[in-house]
Formats: C-alpha cells, sequence, structure tokens
C-alpha cells in the first residue's frame, strides 16, 4: 500500500480515535474500490491492533449476473486473506415499494441493518464503512441544494455512535491510483454511471464543474468547512443543553407531550430556538432524520401565530399554539377516530376565477384560471414557474384544485411515459406527512400540473397544433 496514503488514514483514525487495540469491528464490503482499500488497510493492521475483523456483503437484487460476480469477487477476496465473510441478499426495489422509499434509501437502510445484526450476533464494537473525502463533499453539496441546516451542512462525522469513517481524509482519485500501483483488482458499480440519483448527478457534472472552473481543491476544501461546522453543532449543543429545562417542560424520558415556554423561548437567538424546536420533536419520537428545515420553520413561524393555530409534523406529532407556550402532543389526542386531521379541499376550476389556496409551507397563493387562443410562445415563457399552459382540446374532464387520491399519476414525456404522483412526490423529497397535503390540478386522476412543484404533466404540452390554452397563473 502507499506509504503516503496509508499514514494520511492512519493518522486520521489515531487523531479521532476511531480505531483501537483489540476492538472487533464488521467492515461493509461492496467490492469497489473505496470498500476493496478499507479492506487492505485494516487486514494490514490487523496484527499490530489484534483486531477481530467480518466483512459483509450485501446483494441488492438490483443489478442481475453483475451483483452475483461483485458477491463472487468479495467472497474470494476474504477467502484470500483468511477473514470471515457473510453475505446478504433483499429484492431491494420491492423493499422501496413498501416502504414508499427510494431504491436508493432502501438500499441504505438494509444495508445498516446487516451491518448492526452482524455486530450485534458477534458482539463487537464498531462498524466500519467506506466513506471518502469526495463522498463527505458529495453529502455536503446535497444537503446544500435541499436547503439543509447547519447539521446537513457538516456532512458525516469520522465516529457516529458505533459508526467509523477511516477514508474521511483521503480522495477517491488517491485510493483508485493506489489500488493500480497494487495490482489490486476492484468492482465497478454500473449504476454509479447513472444520472437518475441526484448524488451521481453532483459527482458527475457538479464537482468537476467546480473543480475545473473556480477551484481545483474544491472536494478538500468543502471537506474542511465540514468538519468546521461539525465544530460549530458540537457548540449549539453545548448551548441547548444550558437553556433546555429552562425553557422546555418534559415529564417522562419518551412524553407524551412536551412544551416549550414562549416567554424564554423568544428571550434565545434563532439559531436556538430551531435548535430546541429540533430536540423537542426529538425527544418525543428519538429520530430526526425526517425532520427537514421547513418543519423547523413553520415551528418559528407558529410563534407569533394566533392561538389555536395546529400544524402536522412527522411521527403523528402535533405542534399546537397556546398563549404562553407551544405544546407538542401526539395527533391521537386532537383527533376522534371519525375524524381526520388532513384538511378536505377539492373544487371545480372555472376560467377567469381565482381561488385562494395553502401551500405545505404554510403560504398563502392566489391561482387564477382563463382561457385563450393559441399563439407562439418562446422555450422561456414556456418554463416560466408561475404561468403555465395547456392544450384545452386534451382536457377531458372539468379540472378540479385538490389533494392526492389514490391512481393519481403524470406524464413523464409525451411519448405516453408514466409516473405515479406518489412516486413524483418521494423523488422530490416532500416528507410524507406533508404529500396528502400537496395541492394539485388533476384531470380526473391524471395530474395537470403540481404548483407547488412547478411541474406538469406532458401529455398536456402544446404544440403546433393547439388552438385553444387553459392558463394557470400563481400570484
Amino acid at each position: 500500500m502507499n506509504k503516503y496514503i496509508y499514514e494520511r488514514v492512519k493518522s486520521f483514525c489515531d487523531d479521532n480515535a476511531l480505531i483501537e487495540k483489540n476492538d472487533g469491528i464488521v467492515v461493509g464490503l461492496s467490492g469497489g474500490a473505496d470498500s476493496v482499500f478499507l479492506f487492505l488497510y485494516l487486514t494490514q493492521i490487523r496484527k499490530e491492533y489484534n483486531l477481530r475483523l467480518c466483512f459483509v456483503h450485501v446483494n441488492h437484487g438490483i443489478r442481475g449476473d453483475e451483483a452475483g460476480k461483485d458477491q463472487h469477487f468479495v467472497e474470494e477476496l476474504c477467502r484470500a486473506k483468511d477473514v470471515e465473510c457473510r453475505t446478504f441478499y433483499r429484492d431491494i426495489p420491492k423493499m422501496a415499494q413498501e416502504m414508499s422509499m427510494t431504491e436508493e434509501e432502501a438500499g441504505r437502510v438494509y444495508r445498516y441493518e446487516c451491518f448492526e445484526q452482524v455486530r450485534m450476533e458477534l458482539g463487537y464494537d464498531k462498524i466500519a464503512v467506506a466513506h471518502h473525502q469526495d463522498d463527505q463533499a458529495e453529502t455536503v453539496l446535497f444537503q446544500f441544494i435541499r436547503g439543509s441546516g447547519f447539521r446537513g451542512l457538516g456532512g458525516m462525522k469520522a465516529k457516529n455512535g458505533n459508526i467509523i469513517r477511516p477514508l474521511l481524509a483521503v480522495k477517491k482519485q488517491d485510493i483508485v491510483k493506489s489500488l493500480e500501483k497494487m495490482g489490486q483488482k476492484y468492482c465497478i458499480d454500473s449504476t454509479n454511471n447513472e444520472d437518475e440519483y441526484a448524488r451521481n448527478q453532483i459527482r458527475h457534472y457538479l464537482i468537476p464543474y467546480l473543480q475545473e472552473n473556480l477551484q481545483k481543491e474544491t472536494v478538500s476544501h468543502i471537506a474542511k468547512t465540514a468538519a468546521h461546522m461539525q465544530d460549530v453543532t458540537d457548540f449549539i449543543d453545548i448551548q441547548t443543553d444550558l437553556v433546555w429545562d429552562k425553557v422546555t417542560v418534559c415529564k417522562y424520558s419518551r412524553p407524551k407531550e412536551v412544551k416549550a415556554d414562549l416567554n424564554e423561548l423568544k428571550k434565545l437567538h434563532v439559531v436556538l430556538q430551531r435548535e430546541i424546536f429540533m430536540r423537542m420533536i426529538e425527544h418525543m419520537s428519538g429520530r430526526r432524520k425526517d425532520i427537514t428545515a421547513r418543519h423547523i420553520d413553520a415551528l418559528i413561524r407558529l410563534m407569533t401565530r394566533q392561538t389555536g393555530r395546529k400544524i402536522n409534523l412527522p411521527y403523528d406529532i402535533v405542534a399546537v399554539k397556546n398563549y404562553d407556550y407551544i405544546l407538542m402532543s401526539y395527533k391521537d389526542r386532537w383527533c376522534h377516530s371519525s375524524q381526520s386531521f388532513t384538511e378536505i379541499y377539492e373544487e371545480k376550476i372555472s376560467s377567469g376565477q381565482e381561488y385562494n389556496v395553502t401551500f405545505t409551507n404554510d403560504t398563502s397563493h392566489m391561482i387564477s384560471f382563463h382561457t385563450e387562443e393559441s399563439c407562439e410562445m418562446t422555450e422561456i415563457i414556456k418554463k416560466n414557474n408561475c404561468t403555465k399552459w395547456f392544450d384545452y382540446a386534451k382536457i377531458k374532464n372539468m379540472p378540479k384544485l385538490r389533494y392526492p387520491k389514490e391512481g393519481d399519476y403524470l406524464w413523464l414525456r409525451t411519448d405516453g411515459s408514466k409516473k405515479r404522483l406518489s412516486r413524483i412526490l418521494i423523488d422530490s423529497k416532500i416528507p410524507a406527512d406533508e404529500r396528502k397535503n400537496i395541492l394539485v390540478l388533476a384531470d380526473g386522476n391524471h395530474i395537470m400540473w403540481i404548483p407547488e412543484l412547478a411541474r406538469c404533466s406532458a401529455y398536456y404540452y402544446i404544440d403546433e397544433n393547439t388552438k385553444k390554452m387553459l392558463c394557470a397563473s400563481i400570484h
């Protein structure tokens, strides 16, 4: 192994106390360059640190024969080094569908379930994964683009609970060059070349553009910034600990409700207000994963709203504004068996009329409709997010403004390729509790327009044959 990169990894592990003598470590081994390099590093230091190692490979049931070859490669690699190897199989596309996740999310969830299962069975201490510096840069950019808060901009931690990432200090190109010099083979996942996933688009286009046109050290600079943001996060956690008991009232370790004193809350800087709200949700549910900046922003606005105003949050939690406090409790406290907390809304539209609607971020908008004869339109006008044009002749039913229903779909392209509305909302990262409240313009079950996402069905696109148009505008 290249001495420079070996010392870089060793120094990073020592600085962050990632690997200690006599550790038992479960290691993710996909067969790709990154995990193979981690495999070689850990087997090289195994005797020095007296490590107990178990390598785990997960077949996602996606790439057919290619996935089978990867599994065989991993098994042979472990056999050659005389280390334990365990393999798992799961139909990830099916799992993703059943759990309303993307395949990428479902694969990640299942992998870590497998890692933890083996760790518990063997009584080992840690789980090692092969994320490197480029992965860190991609994560930070992805979180930034999707509107994450400061925690998301901290990226992945070198050590997060029992999960360790020994390769975060090295770049992908250094890993690949080191393997090539050693003559070490590795597998190439064909899905890494597909641009369907947002991360792949960041990897293939955004980062190379930044490196070539703005800053060649983009990856390392983003990684350093992520490390600084993790320090900021640690500081904010300390400050939140200092005011938590003064601001909130929790009667149990996993309470059915938690209150925040508005008088005390308003004395705090908005950064601490946000963190208090985040921690209140986590205190009730034990999770942060599905909490977005959108939810926290809604809670900040709730502080100044009238008494009795409620908002829905993930994990069936409802936040209510009272005279002098914000109360979080579970939804069944507010709903009777015959009632739904979701507002019922469905209205047929009429040309020349305006409709006052509310988006999921709690903002109000006016949507107006009118018809006009077709005229020559530029591509810039067609792509206007605030006004949309539909071929009137293609509309089969009187369009309605309503919330999603079972069986709703859109055309993705003019060739008739369809996609379920539910999947579009999942792919657009709309939180599960908000999907039912996304307003749509519907022609039966055919969704013409999703105003909040500025997305239209390709079926209704105007073309040279269009004679009359329905125009929809958001004010």
